[in-house]
């Protein structure tokens, strides 16, 4: 049996998102570690509808964490304007106005050896070589009427003030982005630029304020000073992490006093983006779960299987998903010490994903003892008392393999394996008989003396290491 989850279906988190991109330039998209911000992401970018009104561009400053701080922006805009390239949205930049703009040769020359160093032979690479040589005969010439003194600044890697040259290209593809605008011919409506720095969950907590207070200073406009916005004139800077957990680290390293809010406003114009889609897979996994094995009124009482599901990280959940667990059976059948059955009986594959998911033996034990518990509790529960015996039978059966009823709270039932040439199922039925009539039968007491047996015979049958017991 195998539970499949291909899909998982967030669309109204999706539609949520895009009214925060809507309305807000600067978002942090909160999630714990594992609850599938990357799934949210990738659908984002993936969605026709998004990808006609943005254009996303990602990084991820784990890998400038060991970089020196004057460096780590020099690689953030590298790598965006590699990106602008693989799109192909640096072809119709005004070299002219670019080249022209840059302040130094040094700085010309820096931006075109980069692009040059990456760009594939063909009509864009000859464009940026022969517009540099045809500027480098007359740079010479031209002279510069600002002041020496705030041209240091704007070539210095890393300054707020910088305007070098990777500074102007990335801008100028910017603002080309959020025109209409003809690529390859095609006639293209203009864009939202947005800025997702994504992966910060995954840096070292001393790495983290250090890449946010790099990203901070250059968020203002040093053209604007007296609005919050960003040097590149993307529309929406997005932050990928966990806000709350980001906020214990922060009182770590600055103390209990230190205004985390106030920190964190240069990021966000309101409340976080929180998110998760777990309880989305949890759901459609218990779903499957109990339309597969016939559990679905009974999973309310595996009280410690649930409890560790919701425990579980996104990839946790997901890895149940990728194995199948008829390959955990060495044999086609159970056998015990007076008999043997089917290993497709609902319980076995049960068992198997409570062991996958990190439940040990005693909490496995819990969990059965609570569902037998319930027929003896509950004068109601006709429906639940057949499942429950129908699931239990392998249990009942392993000591006491002559067993033939269960006496519940109200009433008795005959149960037995019904064997079909085309499989076979428990088969349980309610019956009057009076208990002197009754040459065996299970009851509620019984229950403790049978699951551990059960669980021994279980681990001979199967693959699971786990339930190897003394």
């Amino acid at each position: 049996m195998k539970i499949i989850l291909d899909k998982i279906d967030i669309s109204g988190n999706l539609n949520n998102f895009a009214q925060y991109l809507e309305k807000t330039d600067r978002i942090i998209l909160s999630a714990k570690f594992g609850d599938g911000k990357t799934y949210l992401l990738n659908e984002l970018r993936n969605d026709e509808a998004m990808k006609d009104k943005y254009e996303f561009f990602t990084i991820c400053p784990v890998n400038y964490s060991v970089a020196k701080n004057e460096d780590v922006f020099e690689y953030i805009k590298r790598d965006i304007i590699v990106q602008l390239h693989e799109r192909k949205l640096l072809e119709n930049i005004d070299l002219n106005a670019l080249f022209g703009s840059v302040f130094t040769f040094d700085d010309l020359t820096s931006v075109v050896s980069f692009l040059l160093s990456f760009v594939l032979m063909g009509k864009f690479y000859n464009k940026v070589y022969n517009k540099f040589l045809e500027i480098k005969k007359k740079y010479d010439e031209k002279k510069h009427t600002a002041d020496k003194y705030l041209l240091q600044f704007a070539n210095t890697a890393g300054c707020i003030y910088e305007e070098d040259g990777y500074t102007k290209l990335i801008r100028m593809a910017i603002e080309w982005i959020r025109q209409d605008h003809s690529l390859d011919g095609e006639e293209r409506k203009a864009k939202k630029p947005v800025l997702i720095i994504e992966d910060l969950d995954r840096l070292d907590p001393k790495h983290l304020f250090r890449i946010l207070n790099v990203v901070s200073a250059h968020i203002d406009d040093s053209n604007r000073p007296d609005i919050v916005g960003n040097k590149f004139g993307f529309n929406n800077i997005v932050l990928v992490m966990d806000y709350d957990v980001t906020k214990h680290i922060f009182h770590h390293f600055y103390g209990a006093q230190a205004c985390y809010e106030g920190y964190m406003s240069k990021f966000l114009s309101r409340e976080p983006f929180r998110y998760s889609i777990k309880s989305i897979m949890i759901r459609d996994f218990e779903a499957q779960l109990g339309e597969k094995l016939g559990i679905h009124e009974l999973l309310p009482y595996l009280k410690h299987f649930r409890e560790k599901l919701a425990g579980s990280s996104l990839r946790d959940l997901y890895k149940l998903t990728q194995f199948d667990t008829d390959s955990y059976f060495k044999v086609s059948k159970y056998c015990y010490s007076k008999g043997s059955m089917p290993t497709s009986l609902p319980l076995f594959h049960l068992i198997i994903y409570m062991m996958e998911c990190g439940m040990p033996v005693e909490k496995i034990e819990e969990d059965l003892r609570s569902l037998n518990d319930f027929i003896f509790q509950n004068s109601n529960g006709y429906s639940i008392q057949y499942k429950i015996i129908k699931l239990l039978y392998p249990v009942y059966i392993t000591n006491s393999p002559n067993i033939e009823y269960i006496k519940a709270y109200n009433a008795t039932y005959n149960f037995w394996l019904n064997r079909r040439e085309d499989g076979c199922e428990v088969a349980v039925s309610p019956v009057t008989i009076s208990e002197g009539d009754l040459e065996g039968f299970i009851g509620r007491e019984d229950i403790g003396d049978t699951i551990i047996p059960f669980l021994k015979y279980l681990s001979i049958s199967a693959n699971l290491s786990a339930l190897r017991l003394d």
